[in-house]
């Protein structure tokens, strides 16, 4: 998710009481696999990766999916021992 600023290693502080909206960065368990990608909504609900090389996700009716919750925060790390 290079693409909205969240880099390998980065602790990411996800906030559960929000309601996702159009357009969020989640963190989605589909069928058990966590992922963070952006939430479409509308005019068909999809996963999003930033990178284009990346399909949208489209969960069918007979997948499990689960927004666990809304990322709010990326915390990166400076200097050594990244």
């Amino acid at each position: 998710m290079e693409g909205v600023g969240i880099h390998s290693g980065d602790l990411l502080i996800v906030d559960r009481s929000l309601t996702p909206q159009q357009g969020d960065v989640v963190v989605a368990c589909l069928d058990g696999a966590f992922t963070v990608k952006t939430l479409q909504l509308r005019p068909r609900p999809a996963l999003l990766a930033a990178h284009p090389d990346y399909p949208p996700l489209y969960p069918g009716d007979l997948q499990t999916l689960e927004i666990f919750g809304v990322v709010r925060f990326v915390v990166h790390a400076l200097g050594a021992g990244r």
